[in-house]
């Protein structure tokens, strides 16, 4: 089974994001999640969702793991489902 895809939104030049990266590029390395960032700068649309919040971290099909701090534990049952 491929591993599950999760989806980050950043800001370009957002030390939170760089760390949110390095935070999550182990379990990628690790072939655990495939990783997939979206610069909300380039997605006007998707900036009124997401850019008061950066980073954001989402599964695939959009459900909310966490924002900001990276919560482990959400993190943790998100790649159980």
């Amino acid at each position: 089974m491929p591993p599950p895809t999760f989806v980050l939104y950043v800001h370009d030049y957002c030390h939170l994001c760089e760390t949110r990266i390095g935070q999550l590029q182990p379990l990628v390395d690790a072939g655990r999640l495939v990783l997939r960032v979206v610069d909300l700068d380039a997605f006007p649309d998707l900036q009124a969702l997401h850019s008061e919040r950066v980073p954001v971290l989402t599964h695939e099909d959009g459900a909310l793991i966490c924002f900001g701090q990276l919560d482990r534990m959400a993190l943790a049952r998100a790649l159980m489902r």
